[in-house]
């Protein structure tokens, strides 16, 4: 398998022998097997895979956000603190402030009852302070630098009167707008056609550059990960069977495996091509 660990010790996110496992009346259910790897300021890391894969696992394993069932072992270092086994209240600190996450479903994600403007300005307050007065005009700048049009009038508008897009956009918004280190991308463009997963990929990317935030790219689109991302996991049935460069891993495939999820991948140039199916990490024709 390829290093991934090309950051060094420049990185901004280290994640050392991760394991998460449940406990279940069938026995104990390991969902992410050892897995390791860095991300830097300004670099977006991509990891990709099925479902089921242990991509989501990894991700909520970083923002503390795992049920209380789970267990978890490894190391999980931010600028170089151990937060693995932090306490929830020192989590709440870190979480939205130097590391946000955006999630695939954005309606599923904001209250109903308030405004979005609201709901960015009380993350914003909640670790900047000041007066909500402020807070809002935080919320009215965030909202306009993620493209909303009109967004001083629009701040006050409710999750429901958005487009799917449009409410991608807040969620990046709110967890764009305390600057965090790290964001975690949790298959945000999923839900979206595909002219709208171009504008909130150029969006994020514009953003990252801006703040020079280093992005963790979560997504079963191969497609997506390669536009993106500068270096990529593979995982499969919670391991990592591959990663390095996206440029090497996507070009010369080392695992059976990667090479089965991109030759599963339609291509126009090949019409007759017997395409191949991925089942439960097995590769059969389709």
């Amino acid at each position: 398998m390829k290093n991934l660990d090309a950051a060094g010790s420049n990185s901004l996110l280290e994640v050392a022998d991760l394991e998460v496992s449940f406990a279940s009346s069938a026995g104990i259910a390991t969902v992410v097997q050892g897995i390791s790897f860095t991300v830097a300021r300004n670099e977006t890391v991509g990891i990709v895979g099925e479902s089921g894969s242990g991509k989501s696992m990894t991700s909520l394993a970083i923002m503390g956000l795992l049920p209380p069932k789970a267990k978890t072992t490894g190391s999980i270092k931010l600028h170089g603190e151990e937060i693995l086994g932090a306490s929830e209240r020192h989590m709440r600190k870190l979480r939205g402030n130097r590391m946000a996450m955006v999630f695939q479903d954005p309606l599923s994600s904001l209250n109903p009852y308030y405004t979005v403007g609201m709901q960015i300005a009380e993350a914003y307050k909640a670790h900047r302070g000041g007066s909500m007065r402020a807070a809002k005009l935080v919320a009215v700048d965030a909202m306009g630098r993620v493209g909303i049009s009109d967004p001083q009038r629009r701040v006050d508008s409710y999750p429901h009167q958005f487009s799917g897009g449009m409410r991608q956009r807040i969620m990046i918004a709110m967890a764009m707008c305390c600057e965090p280190d790290l964001l975690i991308a949790d298959e945000p463009t999923t839900a979206l056609d595909v002219t709208v997963q171009a504008q909130i990929l150029e969006l994020m990317s514009q953003l990252q550059n801006e703040s020079g935030t280093g992005m963790l790219f979560i997504t079963h689109d191969l497609a997506v990960v390669s536009q993106v991302s500068q270096r990529v996991l593979v995982m499969n049935k919670g391991k990592v069977v591959e990663s390095g460069t996206t440029e090497d891993v996507f070009s010369t495939p080392q695992d059976p495996y990667t090479q089965a999820l991109l030759d599963a991948i339609p291509r126009i140039d090949d019409p007759i091509r017997a395409l191949k199916k991925v089942e439960m990490g097995m590769v059969s024709e389709a």
